[in-house]
């Protein structure tokens, strides 16, 4: 319901008595917010949304807009959706089972009806990529690997090799400077770089010996590429989401950790790992804290700061099955595209020429699955 204010009778006056209306109403909870000058928006719930499990079965449509993320409902039950036009990365933590891998389903699935996205996955828990959790979405990756060091590092290389080429082309191609000036298309698609188990490909090795100073290299220079990717990539439409149980500086480095504006937190063990997940600011919103989720109730519940919200959302996260997820994949797989190779493609439609090309053939860019 809406209301209007009164003299000495203000917004901070009607949530003050939000928890009597509660009682009044036999409500779970009730909320107060501004709804413009002079009046305010009470919504009340009678069952507690964050407990109540949700499934989401994807449609297989195109969205209207790929850069508008759905995440579920908050503690009162009013859809959550976050824009990631100009969002260069997205952090996701969380505890073992407590819902990362299925809100990234959800998010795959629908936005992979769309050619103008494309998805590359790194999953540090595996080795094959039908051992793990992206099984049944790696037909709609145009490249997948494991937690093989060797091989991140090469395709970490190659994806900074396609931000530095849009970089230098994308004036003269699409005559902006920003690609969200004029979306994300089938010949220069969002490409979402999914990192999952992160702490795998950056963690620091120490000791003397010579494979574990090689190993050592290798994680620095993945930092190093991914802190390129997450700093520089925004601009050209290259999207980093980085996943790990816990995002604190050993897990994830600050250098690449803070300037991800975006940060979700399923349940967390240590308020350490909240902060770390969230920022300081959560110690202020005791009651918000991913520390409370724990509760088998919870899971698929995650927190986040939302823009425009004073404090902390909780936000129920649909569950979407291996099969549903399997369906998307098979149904979208044949929209599965090397951006590398449309670039390529948009060049030559566009009679214009790559300024790092390495030759008649073009530089060596190619992110094709083996």
């Amino acid at each position: 319901m809406r209301a209007w204010t009164l003299p000495q009778v203000g917004l901070e006056e009607y949530q003050k008595a939000a928890r009597f209306l509660a009682d009044a109403w036999r409500c779970t909870r009730v909320s107060v917010l501004p709804d413009g000058p002079g009046k305010v928006v009470i919504r009340g719930v009678r069952s507690d949304p964050l407990t109540t499990p949700t499934k989401h079965r994807p449609t297989g449509r195109p969205p209207e807009d790929v850069a508008r993320w759905e995440l579920g409902v908050d503690e009162y039950a009013a859809p959550v959706c976050v824009s990631l036009a100009n969002v260069p990365g997205v952090t996701v933590a969380g505890t073992p089972g407590a819902g990362k891998t299925s809100g990234i389903n959800k998010f795959v699935c629908d936005l992979a009806p769309s050619a103008a996205v494309q998805f590359v996955g790194f999953d540090g828990k595996v080795s094959r990529a039908e051992e793990g959790d992206y099984a049944d979405l790696v037909k709609r990756m145009f490249a997948f690997c494991g937690d093989d060091l060797d091989e991140a590092n090469a395709l970490f290389k190659r994806l900074v090799e396609l931000r530095r080429r849009r970089s230098s082309v994308i004036r003269d191609v699409l005559g902006v400077k920003n690609m969200w000036h004029v979306g994300p298309s089938r010949l220069w698609p969002l490409t979402v770089v999914l990192i999952d188990e992160a702490h795998t490909f950056f963690r620091e090795y120490k000791g003397s010996d010579a494979e574990t100073k090689r190993l050592a290299a290798l994680t620095a220079e993945n930092a190093r590429l991914v802190e390129d990717l997450v700093k520089k990539g925004r601009s050209v439409g290259i999207l980093t989401i980085l996943i790990s149980q816990k995002t604190t500086g050993d897990a994830i480095p600050t250098f690449i950790r803070d300037v991800c504006p975006v940060g979700l937190s399923f349940a967390q063990k240590t308020v350490e790992a909240a902060v770390a997940a969230l920022g300081d600011d959560i110690r202020n919103w005791p009651d918000a804290s991913p520390v409370t989720l724990q509760d088998p109730a919870y899971v698929g519940v995650a927190v986040m700061a939302m823009q425009g919200r004073p404090g902390f959302t909780r936000i129920r996260t649909p569950y979407v099955s291996d099969a549903d997820a399997a369906r998307i994949a098979e149904a979208t797989s044949h929209l599965t595209a090397d951006p590398a190779l449309c670039l390529d493609a948009l060049l030559d439609t566009t009679g214009h020429t790559d300024p790092d090309d390495d030759g008649p053939d073009g530089p060596a860019v190619s992110l094709a699955k083996p």
